[in-house]
């Protein structure tokens, strides 16, 4: 049996290792954590420790590894760094999960309590739906989102790589929301959204027009451009 170490000690880290305990599966039991604040669990009583920095540390045969930041941008950015120096990393569907036929997951994702995903959706690697979220028929959802609790993604969206989904956001049937696009909490998407921007409200209207800092889409195509 291998050795599971959660990426992230903070919130969401907590949070996905308590759902991956509830997982029925053989292979791997949890360790403890991979952090870069030795003291990130301070003041929490939590029954499990930081054992180190995912930045230095060297990824072992007898290992594997869950993503428990929330952040996309910061999630990828530690995760693929793993991944490059050989981390495995595994897929955490609580066992209250609902999946339709044709349902396609990529590598690294959690799918928190209560999530529905429908029928030909497909999921790329390291995204986080989080406790209560759907997501519709035929949608396609990129590498390292975030889909917050509540979220309503509906068929035949499609979603960006890097973007990040406020809780009870809503994204109407076939539209677009660009890589690295954020759309804020509460907001309903019902038209496409471009790529590193921010929008917010009812129906959403553009908050902020582009993202000064690099965004997880621009990560992800630097490795898969370079």
């Amino acid at each position: 049996m291998k050795r599971c170490l959660v990426v992230g000690a903070a919130g969401c880290g907590r949070e996905v290792l308590s759902w991956a305990l509830h997982m029925k599966q053989q292979d791997w039991h949890i360790e403890g954590f991979l952090d870069a604040d030795p003291l990130a669990l301070e003041g929490t009583d939590f029954p499990y420790r930081v054992l180190g920095d995912p930045a230095g540390w060297t990824p072992a045969g007898d290992e594997v590894f869950i993503a428990g930041l929330g952040d996309p941008e910061t999630r990828m950015r530690v995760c693929l760094g793993l991944k490059e120096r050989g981390a495995e990393f595994v897929t955490v569907l609580h066992p209250t999960v609902v999946l339709a036929l044709n349902v396609t997951i990529g590598e690294g994702c959690v799918l928190a309590p209560n999530v529905v995903v429908s029928a030909n959706a497909r999921l790329g690697k390291f995204i986080l739906v989080n406790i209560a979220a759907s997501i519709g028929h035929d949608s396609d959802t990129g590498d390292g989102s975030t889909v917050s609790c509540h979220c309503d993604v509906m068929g035949h969206v499609k979603i960006g790589r890097g973007c990040f989904l406020g809780s009870h956001a809503s994204v109407l049937p076939g539209k677009r929301v660009g890589d690295g696009a954020i759309v804020g909490a509460g907001s309903a998407v019902t038209r496409h959204v471009a790529e590193r921007t921010t929008v917010l409200g009812v129906p959403a209207q553009v908050l902020m027009p582009s993202r000064p800092e690099k965004s997880p889409a621009d990560i992800l195509l630097g490795i898969k451009n370079g």
